[in-house]
């Protein structure tokens, strides 16, 4: 079992809520060979001596304040004052779990990873778990559509951060950038453990609606570049128009949820490795499509063949062929 250091990057800003429950989560770690570069960002709340306690308690939490400047320079900042040989990601308001440095060290090291991800629990305002791909090759491939990897779950290589920093003109979709950037100029090798190692906090005014504006258009304009050269290449004249259509928050009409089908079928034939994460995300694709009704069942049928959804996503699956049932329960009632 590797000895390394692990260094924790921990911004926070205006984090007194919950800041203290991620701390103690990190403190009881069962691998102990880690510090923590806490960053505060500015706060005017109780954040500055939450981690001035935690650092007189133990001397592994080192901390960095200073004025507000938002969250991208404070994550390269923690990433350039780490000494370890490996950056371990959390936000103020998550916990990991106690075995979760112990796992990731070891499964990096057995696969020869360097950036690795987890499954998430989610704690808060929502319930149940995101099962995120596991392999490279699907999480490359799921980066043309959304990250496959959650941001406060990773560990990853010090050195790859410190030479690849998080791009300052990605505001709120920072780490999606990042991944992007990385998987199209680098050999690196990604990965999640399918299982929860990190329990992610949601709760109100988490992501303000004006965020949420900047954020779509930051993963519009990433989506789009790293379409252009991930996708194979009978499919990149199709860049500009997939990454319209795969936006994860865009309502699709019937014509587009056929053309979405379509380009899942070509995808799949040219990457057949790709079948693992296209199972949720054609699922997903559904969702968010109106005007499809009981006579696509064969398409949708034929997609959960091919590529089947996970077993996380069974209800989700449920749900959407009652809806295309009900639809035409409807469209019976309506008929003259």
């Amino acid at each position: 079992m590797s000895s390394a250091l692990v260094s924790f990057v921990l911004p926070c800003f205006n984090s007194g809520q919950y800041l203290q429950q991620t701390i103690d989560a990190i403190s009881l770690q069962s691998y102990t060979h880690w510090e923590c570069i806490a960053i505060d960002d500015g706060s005017s709340d109780t954040t500055l001596s939450i981690l001035q306690a935690a650092a007189q308690q133990d001397p592994r939490f080192k901390i960095i304040s200073r004025e507000n400047r938002g969250l991208i320079a404070s994550l390269n900042e923690g990433i350039a004052a780490a000494s370890g040989e490996w950056i371990a990601r959390i936000d103020a308001d998550d916990i990991c779990t106690p075995d979760r440095l112990l796992k990731q060290l070891d499964y990096c090291q057995t696969n020869q990873v360097d950036i690795c991800g987890s499954w998430v629990g989610f704690i808060g305002d929502r319930s149940g778990e995101w099962h995120t791909p596991e392999s490279d090759a699907e999480i490359r491939l799921a980066l043309l559509f959304n990250t496959p990897i959650a941001h406060p779950s990773i560990l990853a290589r010090a050195a790859l951060l410190k030479v690849h920093p998080y791009p300052n003109d990605a505001p709120h979709a920072e780490d999606y950038a990042l991944w992007c950037q990385i998987a199209a100029t680098t050999s690196a090798r990604f990965a999640n453990i399918p299982q929860v190692l990190l329990h992610y906090r949601t709760h109100p005014g988490q992501v303000t609606q004006a965020k949420k504006a900047a954020l779509l258009i930051t993963a519009q304009c990433v989506r789009e570049q790293y379409a252009r050269t991930a996708l194979p290449v009978a499919l990149q004249p199709l860049a500009a128009e997939f990454a319209k259509l795969a936006e994860p928050s865009r309502i699709l009409n019937h014509a587009e949820w056929l053309w979405m089908v379509d380009f899942f079928s070509q995808l799949l034939a040219l990457r057949p490795e790709s079948r693992g994460a296209l199972g949720e995300i054609w699922l997903d694709t559904l969702q968010r499509s109106r005007g499809v009704n009981l006579l696509d069942l064969p398409r949708v049928l034929k997609l959960a063949l091919h590529m089947p959804p996970p077993k996380a996503e069974r209800k989700k699956m449920l749900k959407q062929s009652l809806r295309l049932a009900m639809s035409d329960c409807v469209w019976r009632k309506i008929k003259p």
